[in-house]
């Protein structure tokens, strides 16, 4: 097998594995609303919030840290540098999980507004998912280390066992009617699985521990991952940044409007971030020996197969977007439709992973000072965006400062890579590919403006979705711009063989 399908057939895996997860994660969501009554719906939803503010704290950059060292540590040292990075976040599992328990006295000032037995309930199982956290926080670094050594489709196998028995966990004692504390146990009894799960598939792909890794590199791993978590913390405090804006200057009745209609197409946005775990390892080898013309290759390859992907369902949602909103919120959130439309034209950036190739250079800093920026331009031009034009006004902004900050993005990376900003990317084959993708959709709108106009949104999207498809395709094909290798991988894809073949 060639290197490019090799790396295709680990792309494929690792995206249908987030694909799956985000699914599960959003189903279940769905079905803890239609379960539970709104207070339990509402304890369940706290304790879940502050688990994850305690994970996503508390692992920092540390997981992502294992694609940047992996490569440089020698083979017999890679088994204590997954040691080592356990240890460091045993250390900060225990701190979260300590400040989750000190919450509790607290949490009848805080939820105040709260019915007492609700309170009560909070009370009695936050200790409970801070054991939670204390032991899966150690664990989260174990996808990257099996895609750090090369094992992807056991990384991806894991994500899913991981996401399948998480959902199983809470939504299981709940559908048999053992309610929501009973839930919460169980999720404790998964994490206990998945602890014991990790150290032995650990041990079982990492070569046997011979040395530890060189001293001071725990310093040098914590000056690396410090700068991307809190990056990471930055960008989730900047995804909400337009709709705390709005939240504060607008009704509640157009507040609801723009939450919906300010959503990042989640089963899009984690093909980008899914390759760029799979191709970062490769990133550092190719900087460490120096072969710029071979990582320059691979980054615009696999944007280009990216934007394969992306471009092309970025453009089905807008197409569809009043059918999208009818179908999923009901018609009285159509009028989102419109902020939606507008707020996806961010996506059509997210065609790489820009991070991934900035850590690959060591450069974590410019990946937390690019992440304020975005947060700074964001504010600075919503603000009055949303005073003047309405929500109208805070999706074109947000738009606008995700495009400028690119510009930014663009330059630091050609330094890197020494080249000018504009040839940072593919930019011919970006514009062929999203020549495609809108000429697909506007042969698909003058369509669906003249033809079923009176139907509902689920049979417009049964039948002009596959048209969309096969005129992206046909065309694609046609003119060359998917190529005979494309389509083969498309087909390989379909039939999910990476899900059973390699490691």
């Amino acid at each position: 097998m060639s290197t490019n399908a090799s790396l295709a057939d680990k792309a494929g895996v690792v995206v249908f594995a987030r694909l799956v997860t985000t699914i599960m994660d959003i189903t279940l969501a769905i079905v803890l609303v239609r379960l539970l009554t709104k207070g339990d719906f509402v304890v369940i939803s706290f304790l879940l919030l502050v688990y994850e503010t305690a994970k996503y704290l508390a692992t920092l950059g540390f997981p992502d840290s294992v694609f940047y060292f992996f490569e440089r540590i020698g083979t017999n040292a890679r088994a204590g540098f997954a040691l080592q990075t356990a240890g460091i976040l045993v250390g900060t599992a225990l701190v979260a999980g300590l400040v989750m328990v000190g919450l509790v006295p607290w949490l009848p000032a805080l939820l105040s507004e709260w019915a007492p037995e609700n309170v009560a309930m909070v009370g009695s199982l936050l200790p409970v998912m801070a054991l939670v956290a204390i032991l899966e926080i150690p664990t989260w670094p174990v996808n990257n280390l099996m895609l750090a050594a090369d094992r992807a489709r056991s990384a991806s196998w894991y994500s899913l066992m991981n996401s399948a028995l998480t959902f199983a966990a809470i939504i299981g004692p709940i559908a048999l009617g053992y309610g929501l504390p009973v839930a919460i146990w169980c999720l404790l009894a998964y994490s206990v699985i998945r602890l014991l799960v990790s150290i032995v598939w650990m041990w079982r792909i990492l070569p046997r521990f011979e040395t530890m890794p060189p001293r001071g590199m725990v310093r040098q791993q914590v000056g690396f991952a410090i700068p991307i978590g809190l990056s990471a913390l930055v960008a989730r405090i900047n995804r909400n940044a337009d709709k705390f804006i709005v939240s504060f200057f607008l009704p509640e009745s157009i507040v609801a409007i723009y939450l919906i209609g300010a959503t990042e197409i989640p089963l899009v946005k984690v093909i980008p971030f899914a390759v760029g775990s799979v191709l970062i390892s490769r990133f550092v080898q190719f900087q460490m020996d120096d072969k710029r013309d071979e990582l320059r290759e691979l980054w615009y390859k696999g944007i280009e197969k990216v934007s394969l992907i992306v471009l092309p369902l970025t453009f089905v949602f807008i197409t569809f977007a009043p059918e999208w909103m009818v179908l999923l919120f009901g018609e009285k959130m159509e009028a989102a439709a419109v902020p939606f439309r507008i707020y996806s034209l961010i996506i059509l950036l997210r065609v790489t992973s820009y991070g991934s190739i900035l850590q690959a250079f060591g450069d974590t800093k410019s990946v937390l000072r690019l992440s304020l920026s975005l947060l700074g331009l964001n504010v600075l031009f919503s603000v009055p965006a949303t005073l003047y034009f309405g929500i109208i006004g805070t999706a074109s902004a947000a738009v606008v400062a995700n495009y400028v900050n690119l510009g930014f993005t663009l330059r630091v990376i050609g330094r890197h890579m020494g080249l000018p900003w504009h040839q940072v990317l593919p930019l011919m084959a970006y514009a062929r590919i999203l020549a495609l993708a809108v000429g697909s959709a506007a042969i698909v709108f003058a369509l669906k403006s003249v033809l079923m106009t009176e139907a509902g949104p689920r049979v417009i999207l049964l039948t002009y979705v596959p048209v969309y498809a096969a005129a992206f395709l046909l065309i694609g094909r046609r003119t060359g711009i998917v190529s005979d290798s494309d389509w083969g991988q498309l087909k390989s894809w379909i039939k999910l063989r990476f899900l059973f073949s390699g490691r």
